[in-house]
């Protein structure tokens, strides 16, 4: 494949022409596909981990979820740079460098760990509307076939005229949610905001894989990058896809930072929460406690689905060189009806979440290795290519997820065998 093929926007923004760096309008014509990849990581299973850190280890885990704020930037600004100056998503930017061969490869994991977050994410719209008080099935029917209607064709544009709103809702109703539960400020300062944590800890460390598992997964590197190149957004702007990863990420640890002050108030049983634990711990918080939940679960969730689905249409498929809307089709129906069903036939969505989340650490991987050769190639990058400097940053911050991950698997082990 040539270079032609490898670069499909070049460097030229929106309307043809480059779009001013460092400025707020540049900013706000770029906004989105950062902003929705971020705010879409706090989805239903990352809510889950959040509750149930908070419920075991109570303030602990929010130093851990601030931290997370450095790796998840370096990381997802390095998957917008790339949609930006190379102009193409990771799944073709892997196709361009290594082949059919190496593609499928790729994409094979993801096209796994995307079946399993459609259970989840389906799984915790379940959650939603049990706290709404909503029948689940003829729910869950809804929302799949307004799921189904807004990525078949997958235009990003259309979707994130959709989306937007909606990353505005769950925001709302997890910011909300800090007024509902008391902070214990002296708690906070002392078990919270210090390093000094009990890594050491079986169950800490694993909760602290499933955190960073939520933080850093396969479908938003893809997402991330293949918006990113279909907005069109160029070369010339990549300052303000930075600015916009940044505050998507310093927005998503601080909700997750809530979402752990909130499970401190969630008691478990047998050391892990369960759907009845939260709805009888909110119950006494009044009516709008309940609401707020809801709400939050089901927005988080749908939020979740149509990103998780387009990300994985430009990663998987990308990557197979496939294009055809019947190839799209067939993907989707493969990985969403086998996932809706399962929601449908069990019940154990906490530990299930729980274990994806830990999973997750080792599944992204092979894409955080791909994205790093991506965005340090020339041919692809030209002059937006990181240096080596910027690439040590990266490295490191992929090793730190990796090994974190690392010691929740092995607790993991631990408590299997």
């Amino acid at each position: 494949m040539d270079e032609a093929d490898v670069r499909t926007n070049g460097s030229r923004g929106i309307g043809g022409s480059a779009i001013p760096s460092g400025k707020l309008s540049a900013i706000l014509r770029v906004f989105g596909p950062a902003w929705l990849v971020m705010i879409a990581d706090v989805d239903v299973a990352s809510i889950i981990t959040g509750l149930q850190s908070g419920s075991s280890w109570g303030y602990r885990m929010v130093f851990i979820m601030l931290v997370l704020t450095i790796p998840l930037f370096l990381i997802q600004d390095a998957a917008g740079r790339l949609g930006a100056a190379g102009g193409i998503g990771l799944g073709r930017a892997i196709l361009s460098q290594y082949g059919r061969g190496t593609a499928v490869m790729a994409s094979l994991p993801m096209a796994v760990s995307d079946f399993l977050e459609y259970v989840a994410e389906f799984a915790g719209i379940a959650i939603g509307l049990t706290l709404l008080g909503l029948p689940v099935i003829p729910g869950l029917a809804v929302v799949y076939i307004i799921h189904a209607a807004v990525v078949v064709g997958r235009q990003y544009r259309e979707a994130e005229a959709l989306l937007i709103p909606v990353s505005f809702v769950l925001l709302g109703a997890i910011a909300a949610s800090a007024f509902l539960f008391p902070v214990d400020v002296n708690r906070l300062v002392l078990n919270g905001l210090t390093p000094l944590q009990p890594y050491g800890n079986g169950s800490f460390a694993y909760l602290m894989a499933a955190s960073i598992g939520a933080v850093i997964m396969p479908w938003m590197l893809y997402f991330q990058s293949g918006a990113t190149s279909r907005k069109g957004v160029g070369g010339g702007s990549m300052s303000a896809v930075g600015w916009e990863t940044l505050a998507g990420a310093l927005v998503s640890e601080v909700l997750m930072s809530i979402i752990v002050i909130d499970g401190t108030r969630i008691s478990s049983s047998g050391g892990f929460i369960s759907v009845g634990g939260i709805s009888s711990a909110i119950s006494g918080l009044g009516s709008a406690a309940p609401l707020l939940m809801g709400i939050g679960f089901v927005a988080a969730g749908f939020l979740a689905l149509v990103v998780v689905s387009l990300g994985s249409a430009w990663g998987v498929l990308e990557g197979l060189d496939l294009k055809s809307q019947s190839s799209f089709a067939a993907v989707y129906l493969a990985e969403s009806i086998p996932a809706l069903l399962t929601v449908l036939l069990i019940t154990d969505y906490i530990m299930l979440m729980l274990d994806l989340m830990v999973i997750y650490t080792m599944v992204v991987i092979p894409s955080l290795y791909f994205l790093g050769r991506s965005v340090s190639n020339r041919r692809i990058m030209e002059e937006g290519a990181y240096t080596r400097g910027r690439m040590a940053f990266y490295w490191g911050a992929s090793v730190l997820v990796v090994a974190g991950g690392m010691l929740g698997v092995y607790a993991l082990l631990q408590s299997i065998l």
